[in-house]
């Protein structure tokens, strides 16, 4: 659970909107944020996140907290009905834990804000308004993130105080140390057999472990995990498309392109250029 106090007030970094009309270009697959702690927030609607390679049920009302350093996303194709906030923000420190983190490895990172929803949701869709013009608001920006983190520290003690918690399932070791094996690895010509014979393993019993306790085959963990990572370059650096699928692994900018459109739902260039227009307002 968390320990400590929070006496800093956070740098507030974004807040961003995603629902069913903008949900092509501001979901994207599993990320890291290493220095920034982010909260998405439910509005409205059911479905699935994932957090640290587990999916978790959310609903209208949930907090999902997401630490920095913590993999995390949501598949596009299970969003669509949410209605969501997400505000990131950075200089965060809680004793005990790393910075920009709120909560430790044990504790579920969904919290239901309960009869407080409404207000919740008030509250960031003000900072997501406010958000527009941080250059004249970001101290009140700042102030209203801080107010988000507080809230839901505030609710994770009650709920540790209130409510007997199930504690997780005992994760598997192997299926861990695979992960971490292909979490290294992943943008290298990594194969299935290459991993197994590195861990010492058949290729079947890691195969079944790695599923078992993630729920997806591990080479579609790395494929995901490369497509998560090019999102992120494409969208924070300049490097053509060939050096991003190079760093990736790729054989190929065909089969790069081919894979990325697949799980984006458009190639690598155009998910680019989206963002562009949306940062130039010369072109909107």
């Amino acid at each position: 659970m968390m320990t400590g106090r929070l006496d800093q007030l956070p740098e507030f970094v974004n807040c961003i909107l995603i629902d069913r009309m903008n949900n092509d270009k501001q979901s994207h697959l599993p990320h890291v944020h290493e220095k920034e702690l982010e909260l998405f927030y439910v509005h409205a609607g059911t479905g699935q996140y994932m957090v640290d390679n587990r999916l978790y049920p959310i609903r209208e009302g949930d907090i999902v907290i997401c630490n920095a350093g913590v993999l995390h996303g949501e598949e596009p194709s299970l969003v669509r009905q949410i209605h969501s906030y997400s505000v990131a923000m950075t200089g965060v420190q809680m004793e005990g834990l790393p910075p920009n983190c709120l909560i430790d490895y044990k504790t579920n990172p969904v919290v239901s804000c309960g009869q407080l929803a409404v207000h919740v949701g008030q509250l960031m869709q003000l900072l997501y308004l406010l958000s527009a013009d941080t250059a004249h608001l970001g101290n009140v920006c700042g102030s209203l993130a801080y107010s988000m983190l507080l809230l839901t520290q505030a609710l994770l003690n009650s709920r540790a105080r209130n409510e007997a918690i199930d504690e997780m399932e005992q994760p598997s070791v192997l299926a861990h140390r695979v992960r971490q094996y292909l979490d290294e690895h992943h943008s290298e010509q990594i194969t299935l057999r290459a991993a197994a014979e590195r861990l010492h393993i058949s290729e079947y019993y890691l195969a079944h472990v790695f599923k078992q306790e993630f729920g997806i085959p591990p080479m579609q963990y790395v494929m995901k995990r490369r497509i998560g990572e090019a999102q992120e370059l494409l969208m924070n650096t300049e490097l053509p498309v060939a050096e991003v699928a190079d760093r990736l692994g790729y054989s190929s900018v065909c089969h790069f392109n081919a894979m990325f459109k697949k799980n984006v739902g458009m190639p690598p260039g155009k998910f680019r250029q989206s963002f562009r227009k949306e940062d130039d307002p010369d072109q909107i």
